[in-house]
């Protein structure tokens, strides 16, 4: 920037950006949603400035999970749509995103098996599978998606490990399981990575962290960070995850006539080694989640791809009793090592992975939107996005829990 430097982050600033001291746009937070508006004001040919309190990928994005999955296709919604054609999409965008960048994201659209435990969850999937035929469809109609039933005898030889076992285990699917073919994982680490590479090497982008915001002045379009310093631009997107809640609250920011609100979650998960084949499926029952990565993520000596991400836990209650930055970063990334239900879970749907060595664990709070439902009253976990009402020139991007990664990348 060519302002006067008067603090350590303007500093930071003026010797990142190499636009002007005025950003077209500024994205609080380098998580998925603040890079993904960052690219989207790029590509524009907008001048963008993205603000990090830690640094990319510090909170809930920079984990290693990756699980992209739809909601059940049956009882169509707004809220499914929206989800649908974002991971849909995201194929294409990741796909273009690598040929700007040269990076490799790690994605494969893998599908996902859902083992089928009780006699109803049967006679569930049949509206399901009748819901995929109707809704998981393209521009022209058809069905682009599949959601079928696997016999409890084919699981063993048709999703299989290297050595023969079985990667779903039969006897925890006694009628068999569910498999979607619209399910897809990513690397979030490569992703953001990639992202972040294009900000940076775009001649009008920039990314400054250790930039923390303490607040905003949506009629100045401005923010104050935490060393004194204010950064005023043409638009604010607020994108930093649980922590925007306070930023918002403050300004009694509202979207969509509703108040903005929410809380952070707390999610837990672990990365094992384990070699297998890339073309097999997530397992997800019940909460638990296992991701099979590929050689992106890690590989073993004959290059066999060898990471298998488990997760994950939802802890509303982590916030320590004792006050101050530091306490509340060792709770938000400390791991708990009593609060491996999901793993045991996990155990049981691939016994495989119980012997597999912890290579990772992982930590961190996901942002939980609690706005109700204005006509139900039922507390939603959709995220928000939009202009903050009265103050167009400032927007949110905040909430969708365990969806973001699907859409993100869906302009806003």
């Amino acid at each position: 920037m060519s302002q006067h430097v008067h603090t350590p982050n303007q500093a930071r600033i003026q010797a990142g950006n190499r636009s002007s001291d005025h950003p077209d746009l500024l994205a609080i937070g380098a998580g998925v949603f603040g890079l993904w508006a960052a690219r989207h004001a790029l590509k524009r040919g907008e001048r963008v400035l993205v603000i990090e309190k830690r640094h990319v990928g510090a909170g809930a994005s920079g984990g290693f999970l990756g699980a992209l999955m739809p909601h059940m296709p049956d009882r169509w919604n707004t809220k499914k749509q929206m989800q649908y054609e974002g991971l849909r999409s995201l194929e294409r965008a990741v796909a273009e995103l690598e040929a700007d960048t040269g990076a490799d994201c790690g994605y494969r659209r893998c599908g996902r098996l859902m083992p089928l435990r009780h006699e109803n969850m049967l006679h569930h999937l049949a509206e399901r599978i009748a819901g995929a035929r109707e809704n998981w469809v393209d521009e022209e109609g058809k069905q682009a998606f599949t959601l079928e039933h696997i016999p409890q005898a084919e699981l063993a030889h048709r999703f299989a490990l290297p050595d023969g076992k079985p990667w779903l285990s039969p006897e925890i699917a006694p009628f068999g399981a569910a498999y979607d073919t619209l399910s897809a994982r990513v690397n979030p680490r490569a992703y953001l990575a990639a992202l972040a590479q294009f900000v940076r090497s775009h001649d009008s982008g920039a990314i400054a962290e250790g930039a923390g915001v303490t607040a905003i002045d949506p009629a100045a379009a401005s923010a104050s960070l935490a060393d004194g310093s204010t950064i005023s631009a043409g638009r604010i997107v607020i994108a930093n995850g649980w922590e925007a809640y306070d930023l918002l609250s403050d300004v009694g920011a509202h979207v969509g006539g509703q108040k903005v609100t929410g809380r952070g979650v707390k999610g837990q998960a672990v990365l094992l080694d384990l070699p297998h084949s890339d073309n097999l499926p997530i397992l997800y029952d019940s909460g638990s989640y296992i991701v099979p990565h590929g050689t992106t993520m890690g590989a073993d000596e004959e290059g066999v791809a060898n990471c298998v991400a488990v997760g994950s836990t939802s802890v509303d209650d982590w916030l320590p009793e004792s006050e101050g930055e530091e306490a509340l970063e060792v709770a938000r990334i400390g791991f708990d090592v009593a609060d491996i239900g999901f793993f045991e879970h996990a155990c049981a749907l691939c016994p495989t992975i119980a012997s597999a060595t912890v290579m990772e664990r992982w930590a961190n709070v996901r942002p939980r939107n609690t706005i109700p439902d204005p006509r139900s009253g039922k507390i939603g976990t959709e995220p928000v996005f939009g202009p903050i009402e009265g103050h167009g020139r400032v927007s949110v991007a905040v909430g969708g829990l365990k969806i973001s990664f699907g859409i993100a990348h869906l302009p806003h």
